[in-house]
């Protein structure tokens, strides 16, 4: 047998594979159980994904015109979870519907994308199916080094299927979906969140003196402050009390003055006691000893602020 013999009988048994290959696709084509494709409020995504292994993987049967009779394509849910069949001529049926790829080799199972990244697994369901040991049929859609990604309506990047298929590219397909960056923003003084998948919800609405904030996932409130006397500027509005040193059996006078905040106490050691946010000088109880005060006030926002001051007694002298 020459070369040119051996060539021919090579190339007849290569053809004479892909032949039995194509007859047996064809009849998982028609017993993989897959579900005609609906839209409904899915956003589907189109073109085509390459594997040196698969050729050419059909994500949507609107590529070819032939949704007629073989109604199938992947898409994207407002939740970002991915479903659906794709179809490789080689390997057939490619599914990203969850309920084929529990028992998937590590992590979450199911095929979604949020921010911009895919995760999951999608799954070859002729070796799901057919084989026993060997390639499983799962595709990992990310991993250390890889992964799939979204922007502006392009897919970009790479899964992997290990042993048979290889690096798969998603570079060729599209979709209309959008996928945002987590925020909180504002309409008015409403709270408005952004989801990564775009979806936008009303967290809440601000009165006030509450107010919305561009980032902020709560309303915010102005922060307590002190304020000084329009008369006297050394009052500051912070707890004092004047005078601060005083004849055993005196008093004294306590000043505190807050605004933004929802309510204020100010107790003293000697048994003082007073409720408000501001006042034009409380006068104290006797002075016999060292006397502590202090000022406790609730924000607006409920946060906590709290103040001391001391009041001590003139020394006493005695002849001798």
């Amino acid at each position: 047998m020459n070369i040119v013999d051996a060539t021919l009988i090579s190339r007849r048994a290569v053809f004479a594979s892909l032949m039995i290959l194509a007859g047996v696709l064809v009849c998982l084509s028609l017993t993989v159980p897959w579900r005609a494709f609906s839209q409904g409020s899915t956003i589907p995504i189109n073109g085509y994904a390459w594997s040196d292994t698969a050729g050419w993987i059909d994500l949507n049967c609107a590529n070819t015109n032939v949704c007629g009779t073989n109604n199938f394509a992947m898409s994207i849910d407002q939740n970002g979870n991915v479903s659906g069949y794709a179809w490789s001529e080689f390997f057939g049926w490619i599914s990203a519907n969850s309920t084929d790829l529990t028992g998937c080799p590590s992590g979450t199972c199911s095929a979604s994308i949020a921010g911009g990244t895919m995760s999951g697994w999608m799954r070859a369901m002729s070796y799901s199916q057919s084989q026993s040991g060997g390639w499983d049929g799962f595709i990992s859609l990310s991993g250390s080094g890889y992964g799939v990604s979204l922007a502006s309506g392009n897919f970009s990047g790479y899964a992997w299927g290990d042993t048979n298929m290889g690096w798969v590219d998603f570079s060729h397909a599209t979709t209309t979906y959008n996928t945002c960056v987590a925020a909180y923003s504002c309409s008015g003084q409403t709270i408005v969140s952004t989801a990564n998948t775009c979806i936008q919800s009303n967290l809440a609405t601000c009165t006030a003196p509450g107010y919305c904030s561009v980032g902020s996932s709560v309303c915010l409130y102005p922060q307590p402050t002190a304020n000084a006397s329009s008369t006297d500027p050394t009052i500051t509005g912070h707890l004092q009390a004047r005078p601060t040193i005083v004849a055993k059996g005196n008093t004294t006078k306590v000043y505190w003055n807050y605004s933004n905040v929802s309510s204020c106490t100010v107790t003293g050691t000697n048994g003082d006691s007073w409720n408000g946010t501001t006042n034009g000088g409380q006068v104290t109880g006797a002075i016999h000893g060292r006397t502590t005060y202090t000022l406790a006030c609730t924000g607006l926002d409920s946060s906590r602020i709290s103040e001391n001051i001391s009041v001590s007694i003139l020394p006493s002298y005695q002849e001798i």
